[in-house]
């Protein structure tokens, strides 16, 4: 046995003695890098990995096209990563869609929260909701800030309709990382709130959602 397969054992059996937890987050990169390269020491390239994004979650959330700038990161590492980043936010957003949205405010924040990481533009998702504020749909409206928006309220309005909601939470990312609405955001909620409330639906709530914090308008008493 090398001294590559030797490590890789003794990594992974730590990973079952734990499920993990007592592993550095460089070496859970590691663990997950053996299954995509074969025979290779991948140390170096986890901790490459970490020192060039950050965290975790910035490499999982990272394009392909950016991950293989990292040396030693090829097509199946950045499939690998890929694939975990939508394991997760589909995990999440199984939390959301078992329960009513509005009653679990914590997995609705885990999921906008996943579902905004390390995006470099902005992203605006409706989040359709049933007479039981249950989750119909998530579907991403547009891309880019609300002033250039191409979609507008009287869209996601028909949208809704089409889905026969009775309720929206929308959601938008400031990439910049500092939530606090602008004056398109504040025009573009009210004039929503207008629209929903014109075919008896209800806007439950606007958030934007920063790198480590967010602004609900239903929080702030706006919607």
């Amino acid at each position: 046995m090398t001294n590559t397969s030797g490590h890789r054992g003794r990594l992974k059996a730590r990973f079952l003695e734990g499920r993990g937890a007592g592993l550095a987050d460089y070496e859970l990169l590691e663990l997950a890098l053996t299954f995509a390269i074969p025979r290779k020491d991948v140390k170096p390239i986890a901790k490459a990995l970490l020192a060039r994004f950050g965290s975790l979650s910035a490499v999982l959330s990272a394009s392909a096209e950016q991950l293989r700038a990292v040396g030693g990161v090829g097509e199946a590492s950045s499939v690998l990563f890929g694939v975990i980043a939508q394991l997760a936010l589909r995990v999440r957003r199984e939390k959301v869609a078992k329960v009513a949205v509005l009653d679990n405010r914590l997995a609705l924040m885990d999921y906008l929260y996943t579902l905004f990481a390390g995006k470099v533009r902005e992203e605006f998702h409706v989040l359709f909701l049933d007479s039981k504020l249950q989750l119909l749909a998530d579907e991403t409206m547009f891309t880019g800030t609300l002033s250039e928006a191409s979609v507008g309220p009287r869209e996601i309005v028909k949208r809704a309709l089409e889905l026969n909601a009775a309720g929206l939470v929308v959601a938008h990312n400031h990439p910049s990382g500092v939530p606090t609405p602008s004056t398109e955001d504040d025009i573009f909620t009210r004039t929503l709130a207008v629209a929903c409330e014109a075919v008896g639906m209800a806007l439950h709530d606007h958030v934007i959602v920063g790198v480590e914090s967010h602004f609900s308008f239903k929080g702030a008493g706006r919607v």
